[in-house]
């Protein structure tokens, strides 16, 4: 009899061991980060390719100076949840696919990259009609040749007279992670003749400013723009 009692505790104790390895193994997960948190730090280690000329997540950007002594911001980077990070990645693909195919096809002038850190000017295809140059200096004074606002929404070109360099400064916002637009150079000719790609990583940076030259015959500039990712508007201004 007491053989069977010490049987009976015996399983009654390996059952209750056995319920408290369960509890141990399937404990709840750690809750997952709101994905806007982890985009924010994400974003911040975007850079750009220049030989692909495509976006990726640069895990050895130093994002404050103090990262050189102590790399702060990589522990964050480190403790980015997979789903939110795949989620960001997935996004990103989306303008790179974009990025890739109108590399391929050669028709654009030059493809402006805005990240965190900087911007950066890609030329494509040489023309001699129009040509990019990134400006030194953000230009904030001059006379206004034209304004608009690339949306969503197809809008119509806008024509000036514009002499043989204009200052060209483009700002973008977007409710969007990634954007990219398209903006188009030409005259009633051919309003096309010069193909602008503005992509980039949505980030507090203030607008940027390229030179435009006006190599062609016509002293009249036609422009128009077309939102192809993201959910935002393109200012763009143009200056003498």
């Amino acid at each position: 009899m007491k053989s069977i009692q010490a049987i009976v505790t015996f399983a009654a104790a390996m059952f209750i061991t056995a319920c408290s390895d369960d509890n141990t193994v399937f404990n709840e997960p750690s809750p997952i980060r709101a994905y806007e948190t982890d985009a924010e730090i994400l974003a911040q280690f975007v850079d750009v390719d220049n030989a692909t000329g495509a976006f990726f997540i640069n895990p050895d950007k130093k994002i404050t100076a103090s990262d050189y002594v102590v790399n702060r911001s990589r522990e964050e980077l480190m403790m980015v949840s997979t789903i939110n990070r795949d989620k960001f990645t997935r996004d990103m693909e989306a303008v790179n696919g974009m990025l890739r195919a109108v590399k391929q096809s050669g028709n654009s002038t030059a493809i402006i990259y805005s990240t965190y850190s900087s911007d950066k000017l890609i030329e494509g295809r040489i023309t001699d009609t129009y040509g990019v140059t990134r400006s030194a200096t953000r230009s904030i004074n001059g006379n206004t040749l034209a304004q608009m606002v690339v949306t969503s929404d197809r809008d119509d070109a806008r024509q000036f007279y514009a002499p043989r360099y204009v200052t060209m400064n483009v700002s973008a916002n977007s409710s969007s992670r990634f954007y990219l637009y398209q903006l188009s150079l030409g005259d009633t000719s051919n309003p096309d003749a010069g193909i602008l790609i503005v992509a980039g990583v949505n980030t507090p940076q203030p607008c940027h400013s390229y030179i435009i030259s006006n190599n062609g015959n016509s002293d009249w500039l036609s422009v128009k723009g077309m939102n192809l990712v993201g959910d935002g508007t393109l200012s763009v201004s143009f200056s003498q």
